[in-house]
This record gives C-alpha cells, sequence and structure tokens, in this order.
C-alpha cells in the first residue's frame, strides 16, 4: 500500500538498516515493529500533505498539478497501479515520471508536504527536534457510499464486503460502537494507527488515515427489496480534513534518552519472546525497584513502563547493565550523545549475549 517511510529511499545510508529493523516484529501478529512511527499532522502555511489521482493516457509521462511549486523539503512519490515511484524531475506545475506509461492505468501522486517542527537548540533542556501536531478535530477520511441508505452487513455475505487500494486489498476491521459512543472514539479503539484497514457503518466507508484522498474500490451489500445484492466496486475517494500522520522516518531528529530507551526495551521485549518460553512480562511501575533520583520526572510520562524495566535489568553477577549519571539520575528529557549510545549499545549486546547464549 502507501508507503511504510515517506522519507526512507533506497540512496540513504540507512535505507538498509531501517528495512532490517522493520522486520523485527514485537507481537504474534506481526503488527507491531521495532521503530514506532512519529505522529505529525502540522504543516508549513501553504505546503499541506495532498493527493492527486489520474488515470493516464497512452504514453504519458508528466502529470499537470496546478499550483505546484518543487520545494527540496518535500517528497513526493507517484504511485502506479500501487507500485511506488520516485519522480525524476519536477517543475512547476507539473511531476514527471521516467518512462511513457499505458493507457488506463490507475496514479496517485502523495505531496508529502512539509512538516512544522520543533527545532532544539542543543541545550540540554531543549535538545530535541521532532514532528509538530495540532490541535484540529481528528476525524478518519471517510465517504457516503451510493447505495448507503440500503446498506446492509449479513454476516451470510461478510466475505463479500471488499476494499481495494491501488490493487491491494485492505484489511476489514469490525467495529462495535458502545451506547453513546462517537463513531471516532470507536474508530480510534478499533482502528488506532494501523495502516491499511477499512470498515463501514451505516453505509458511510472509513479508512486507515494514511489513506487519506486515495481512491478505493469497495464491495459491498445493499437490500433491493426482500433480495440481499453486492455492489461491485464502486470507486470513491474517502477524505478528511484532519487526520494523524505517521509515514515518515524523520531519520535527521534529534531524541531524548528516554526515548532511546524505549527503543533498546523494544529489542529486549523481541529477545524475551524469540528466546523465552514464558516470553516477556513487565513490571508495573511501582514494582520496579531501582533507586534513580530523578524517578519523578519518569513516572507518569508515555515511556515510563520501559524506560523503569529495563533500568532494573542486570547482567549474571548482579550489577545493572545501564549505568546512570554520578548522582543516580537518569535524566530522561536530555538528548542521547553518540559516546553514551556507544556504550548504551555495547552494554546491550553484552547482556543480550549473556543472558540468551
Amino acid at each position: 500500500m502507501t508507503k511504510k517511510w515517506l522519507d526512507v529511499s533506497p540512496k540513504d545510508w540507512f535505507y538498509r538498516s531501517v528495512l532490517e529493523a522493520d522486520k523485527i516484529f514485537l507481537d504474534s501478529k506481526r503488527e507491531e515493529t521495532l521503530f514506532t512511527p512519529k505522529r505529525y499532522n502540522k504543516f508549513v502555511t501553504g505546503k499541506s500533505r495532498k493527493v492527486y489521482n489520474f488515470t493516464t493516457t497512452g504514453g504519458q509521462t508528466k502529470f499537470h498539478i496546478k499550483g505546484y511549486k518543487p520545494d527540496s523539503r518535500e517528497t513526493v512519490v507517484v504511485y502506479v497501479d500501487g507500485i511506488p515511484y520516485n519522480p525524476t524531475k519536477l517543475e512547476k506545475d507539473y511531476v514527471h515520471v521516467g518512462f511513457p506509461m499505458a493507457g488506463n492505468k490507475q496514479v496517485s501522486i502523495c505531496l508529502s508536504g512539509v512538516v512544522q517542527m520543533h527545532q532544539g537548540d542543543h541545550t540540554p533542556k531543549n535538545c530535541q527536534t521532532y514532528p509538530l501536531t495540532s490541535t484540529c478535530s481528528l476525524a478518519y477520511p471517510s465517504k457516503k457510499l451510493e447505495m448507503s441508505k440500503k446498506y446492509v452487513f449479513d454476516l451470510r455475505y461478510s466475505l463479500n464486503e471488499v476494499a481495494v487500494c491501488m490493487s491491494k486489498k485492505l484489511t476489514r476491521v469490525n467495529v462495535d460502537k458502545a451506547e453513546g459512543e462517537s463513531i471516532q472514539a470507536a474508530l480510534t479503539r478499533s482502528i488506532g494507527d494501523k495502516d491499511d484497514c477499512f470498515t463501514i457503518i451505516d453505509g458511510v466507508l472509513y479508512v486507515s488515515y494514511n489513506l487519506n484522498q486515495f481512491p478505493i474500490y469497495i464491495n459491498y451489500n445493499y437490500k433491493s427489496g426482500a433480495v440481499v445484492k453486492n455492489r461491485q466496486k464502486e470507486k470513491v475517494v474517502p477524505s478528511s480534513k484532519c487526520v494523524m500522520n505517521n509515514d515518515r522516518f524523520f531519520p535527521n531528529i534529534t531524541v531524548s534518552r528516554a526515548e532511546f530507551f524505549v527503543i533498546l526495551q523494544r529489542m529486549r521485549k523481541s529477545l524475551y519472546g524469540k528466546y523465552t518460553d514464558r516470553g516477556y512480562h513487565p513490571n508495573s511501575v511501582d514494582k520496579t525497584e531501582r533507586h534513580i533520583s530523578d524517578r519523578k520526572k519518569i513516572v507518569g510520562k508515555w515511556y515510563s513502563e520501559d524506560v523503569l524495566n529495563i533500568l532494573d535489568e542486570k547482567f549474571n553477577d548482579g550489577c545493572y547493565v545501564f549505568p546512570l549519571y554520578e548522582d543516580n539520575s537518569f535524566q530522561p528529557e536530555v538528548c542521547v550523545t553518540k559516546a553514551e549510545a556507544v556504550v548504551y549499545l555495547h552494554r546491550f549486546s553484552e547482556w543480550a549475549l549473556e543472558r540468551f547464549r
């Protein structure tokens, strides 16, 4: 489907490492990978994220996008029948591909937009660089179906409900909306940040955030009198004015010690899952034992369980794997230095070899 990382390409020096890391799954359903995406939806004025859809004519090599201006900060991806290509040339109002195409090809051009970033000033208290999010009201991309008033979900014909985007089938998600619960809340609970999912509620198609503005071909059931019929390949383009994107790797941002240790912890979970019968079972925050002088700065944060659990890990001789500062503080919001990263990775590999050999 759409590229997992819009800003990672084969020419990048870190390309192979990122792809290999994406093959490390942390759950049995193979949905949760080592790196968690950074969420973002705030853009520089005039450079928001957009998708343009075309049907090709024979021999076509360029696409007209009125008002488009190339920007070195923006990533452009051309999807031809679902296969991503990098454009060969970008110019005012036009995006070029490097080969003449056959007619009736479905092409979607994704302009990533220019994300607004928090720029750290490299001081210990403000060292991080990260993408920003807006306060708009999130809504999953949606589109009312032509037969919405007659739509019916019949378990006997549930396999006939199919959605295809760029030649690939989407995953259908059952959404059981609780009494008094909003549709957005139910979708957030059922779909969350998962990619390439769809559902139909009261004749309205809803899809994952990453499919905003992409064309979907949908089969669904509807009633014609007393008979249930199947609507075939209805083309819709679900959209939303406020989505939460998570498809950029942001290779040049800086990370805090807490975020770096969350990555180590995810690797630790993976090792326990692979090489022990019991698997990984974290302690609750209040059951972690290590004395950390600035523990109050950690407890209650999104990373608290991961950080406090991995800091409890010991070598066989009883020494803790990861050192704290001289005052026994962890300083979670300070950025990791290259020297610290090398030490942490070295000690992690030593521990892993000792623990799972």
